[in-house]
């Protein structure tokens, strides 16, 4: 037979009702608490990463449309036939560097 997993207390302490944990279950909540840190951490470099690809997108794209048609033309391909703006910018994307993931904590 498994044994129940002990139960919380509830209390009243100078009139507030407060809750007292199993060791155990502190133990589980600390660990719970670094998980939800680390993934708001990888949340937060997610919306960096986005912030600045965003930006560096933006700037490609004013920098290509002030280029005159006919010099784009003289770019001998490198913006020619099946090198357009979405293949550039996919490039772009690609070259991004990615911020370094923090080694998970336990």
């Amino acid at each position: 037979m498994v044994p129940k997993p002990a139960k919380h207390r509830t209390m009243t302490l100078n009139g507030a009702n407060v809750v007292v944990l199993t060791p155990e279950q502190h133990a589980g909540l600390e660990s719970a608490r670094r998980q939800l840190g680390g993934a708001q951490a990888q949340v937060a470099r997610m919306k960096l990463d986005l912030h600045r690809e965003r930006q560096l997108l933006g700037e490609a794209q004013r920098v290509l449309a002030s280029i005159p048609a006919d010099q784009i033309e003289r770019l001998d391909g490198r913006l020619g036939p099946g090198r357009g703006l979405p293949e550039l910018l996919a490039d772009i994307r690609a070259a991004l560097p990615r911020t370094p993931d923090a080694s998970p904590r336990t």
